[in-house]
């Protein structure tokens, strides 16, 4: 074939090639078309409506119940000489807890209660020559003996108290040390606390809990405890005293209190595992690979006539593979898509597994 045959063959080709490239589709209408022929298959499960529950931990501490706390101490200033307990004894009534003696100050004011008391009692006796010899009146015996009473009554309390010799502070009750502040050779004031005692029935738990799970807890309630750490240790079913209504500003958890059985056995300070129940009742409950997260929230895809529509939920309980979904425009029975959802976009055509 010669160049003179060639020539219009090739005026043809490039004639038709510019036909179609005017007249044909675009590459953004094909992509569309391609996509728009574009089938997911995916399978369905209902939404249906259950109880749907789960079990919560949170953790705390043995402690003594607020308000229950004894503090042992003296009404005069006194010299510790021996502490004879630790933090976490046991002890029982009238246990020795301290040996004291009292300090200079204490000997110094005991020795002036004594003259003063001595004083006192010999001006009463001259009142009363005088008042027999009419020389004093009513009121100058009344003086008199009021003043001899109370420095009486003022040496009478120091010596009950000890102040006048050395000797022992004893548990008025049984229970448990908490807290010793003092040490040997320490000068105590009056009133400062030697020894705080915990009464053995006056020890609960105290766990602290996430504000999202406070619902679910209210005073009566069963909680199970553990100790932390102690695997083969049985669980105790303990009750919840008290549920606060505060954050606390240093765990940022909620407060609760609870009350410990008789036959505990757990250590005061000892750390705590508490489980509880959290259970939403009559909540609308999906497989839990139906829900997706999109940004900062949650969706699920239903099918509606052969096509993907999205729905924003929101998440409460999950357990066994389930969740509960908090939405509007979601009812009983609709399907909802469990596999096949993360290629899933709103509108897009679906082929449901049978």
């Amino acid at each position: 074939m010669n160049a003179r045959r060639i020539l219009p063959l090739l005026l043809i080709a490039a004639i038709v090639l510019a036909a179609w490239w005017f007249t044909g589709p675009s590459p953004e209408l094909a992509t569309n078309a391609a996509y728009s022929d574009t089938t997911a298959a995916v399978e369905i499960a209902p939404v249906v409506r259950k109880t749907i529950a789960e079990t919560v931990t949170s953790y705390g501490s043995v402690i003594a119940q607020p308000g229950k706390l004894q503090t042992v101490s003296l009404a005069y200033e006194a010299r510790v000489s021996h502490v004879l307990v630790a933090p976490g004894q046991p002890v029982n009534t009238d246990d020795p807890l301290v040996e004291i003696a009292a300090s200079p100050a204490t000997q110094l004011q005991f020795s002036q209660a004594q003259s003063a008391a001595r004083l006192a009692q010999k001006e009463l006796e001259q009142t009363r020559q005088r008042f027999d010899l009419k020389l004093a009146t009513n009121q100058d015996l009344n003086s008199a003996q009021q003043a001899a009473t109370n420095a009486r009554l003022q040496l009478d309390s120091l010596q009950r108290e000890g102040a006048d010799s050395a000797g022992f502070v004893r548990a008025r009750s049984e229970g448990i040390v908490a807290n010793v502040p003092i040490q040997g050779g320490q000068i105590v004031t009056a009133g400062s606390a030697l020894v705080e005692i915990i009464a053995t029935n006056a020890i609960e738990a105290k766990i602290g809990v996430e504000p999202e799970d406070l619902p679910a807890l209210s005073p009566g309630q069963t909680v199970v405890l553990s100790p932390v750490n102690q695997p083969d240790s049985r669980k105790i079913s303990a009750t919840v005293r008290l549920v606060t209504r505060r954050i606390n500003p240093v765990t940022r958890l909620v407060d609760v209190y609870v009350t410990l059985p008789p036959d505990s056995g757990l250590l005061l300070d000892g750390y705590l595992r508490a489980e509880f129940r959290r259970e939403s009742i009559d909540a609308l409950v999906v497989p839990r690979s139906a829900v997706l997260p999109q940004g900062d929230a949650w969706q699920l895809f239903t099918v509606r006539d052969g096509h993907a529509d999205a729905h924003a939920v929101r998440i409460g309980i999950i357990a066994n593979g389930e969740v509960e979904i908090v939405a509007s425009d979601l009812s009983v029975g609709e399907p909802v898509v469990t596999l096949g959802n993360y290629e899933l976009e709103d509108g897009m055509a679906v082929d449901v597994a049978k």
